[in-house]
């Protein structure tokens, strides 16, 4: 008996303790520059991504330390022998190693402020996913409160006896219809608030959208924005960083191709004295200069400039395209919001007018509800449209994200 009242305590007290391991600033409504912030400070990729900066400043470690000295010592009748050795590198392979592991951390913290980049922009996109569904749930809302308008006055038509009782049964398998939409808007919802709370890995969290389905954007043409876009950008600050650091390993590698002379100090004690030795030792570089290394290096250091050139022309066509897709669909649904949504209120107010006066039919109220639904949810799709293209706005020009990680 005891231990199925322990099982209940346990499963009673579950919800409250989830509920407790949420951060106190994680409310039930977030805005987006608080889920940004969020994003922050809690995205698991991004404190994954900040695991690979603390290697590279490991390694920097690495490069600036001096390899340790040998000691060597050997006894045998009549003679004892102590050697102390020091690998030097004068030919300024240490510094090339530490110039190096600089520009591996530099490319690293770039690496971070790219996943950061990209983190917002995952985030960005849900919230206003999450934004637009609750709208969408709040339209079919407005859809069953002019249903449930309509049936109101057939009921009272069919009172009256002006209206058969089909009337009212046509209204009933709309009201269905509208019912299951609704259901399906709202787990659009639903599953619109899961990922908003999985980018800041909250699980259990399940927020809505603070705001209005409003675009603040004004349009800019592409050469207002590329000039200050192209310095910004993470992605292109990435694969610059990444080739300097290419570039830095080549230097080394050179340098690496030089070869380091151990001096050696020793002390010999035998039946004849005691004396001290002095001596260097070097590798001749005959047959291993170091080539295969200088060659994968001068190979990776020639394809990542390549590669920040691809990237560069990439981020200027992904600018172009997305300033122009944003003006597009913003004339789109400035035009469709004066010439399809101005006449909503005026249709539904015929077609009740029109049913109340007997000259229209339960079909055609239907109809003109369904119209009016359609009409606000396709200009809702419109609106969609815009902020999706706003956010790639302003990730081509490197906006979102401009408070980057150092």
């Amino acid at each position: 008996m005891r231990k199925y009242l322990g099982i209940l305590l346990v499963a009673l007290c579950l919800p409250a303790a989830r509920a407790a391991d949420l951060p106190p600033a994680l409310g039930t409504e977030v805005s987006l520059p608080q889920l940004l912030e969020l994003v922050k400070t809690s995205s698991p990729a991004l404190q994954a991504e900040r695991t690979q900066v603390a290697m590279a400043e490991a390694d920097l470690m690495t490069a600036q330390t001096f390899s340790n000295p040998s000691v060597a010592y050997t006894h045998k009748r009549g003679e004892k022998e102590t050697t102390i050795s020091q690998d030097i590198p004068i030919f300024g392979q240490r510094g090339a190693r530490i110039e190096s592991a600089k520009s591996g951390v530099e490319a690293a913290r770039a690496q971070l402020r790219l996943v950061y980049a990209q983190a917002l922009q995952d985030a960005a996109r849900d919230f206003m996913s999450l934004l637009v569904s609750q709208e969408r749930e709040k339209r079919w809302l407005d859809a069953k409160d002019d249903l449930e308008g309509a049936f109101r006055i057939v009921q009272g038509q069919v009172q009256a006896g002006a209206r058969s009782r089909y009337d009212l049964t046509r209204l009933e398998v709309e009201r269905a219809s509208l019912d299951a939409q609704l259901a399906q808007a709202q787990a659009e919802t639903l599953q619109a608030s899961a990922r908003v709370a999985a980018s800041v890995g909250a699980p259990a969290w399940r927020p809505r959208a603070a705001g209005s389905i409003v675009s603040h954007w004004n349009a800019l043409s592409f050469d207002a924005i590329w000039p200050q876009a192209q310095n910004r950008l993470p992605a292109v600050r990435a694969a610059l960083a990444q080739q300097a650091f290419a570039e830095k390993q080549l230097e080394a590698e050179r340098r690496q191709a030089y070869p380091t002379p151990t001096f050696m100090v020793g002390r010999l004690n035998n039946n004849e004295g005691r004396s001290t030795e002095y001596g260097v030792s070097v590798a001749i570089p005959l047959f291993d200069r170091n080539q295969g290394p200088i060659a994968r290096a001068a190979a990776e250091a020639d394809g990542m400039r390549l590669r920040s050139r691809a990237i560069v022309v990439a981020a200027e066509s992904e600018l172009r395209r997305a300033t122009e897709q944003l003006n597009r669909r913003q004339q789109l649904a400035d035009r469709f919001e004066k010439e399809g949504l101005s006449m909503i209120p005026r249709l539904r107010q015929m077609a009740q007018d029109s049913y109340t006066l007997g000259r229209g039919s339960i079909l055609d109220l239907v109809d003109a509800i369904q119209a009016v639904a359609e009409k606000k949810n396709t200009y809702l799709d419109l609106l969609e449209a815009v902020m999706q293209a706003e956010v790639d706005v302003r990730i081509a020009s490197g906006e979102l994200g401009a408070d980057l990680l150092e």
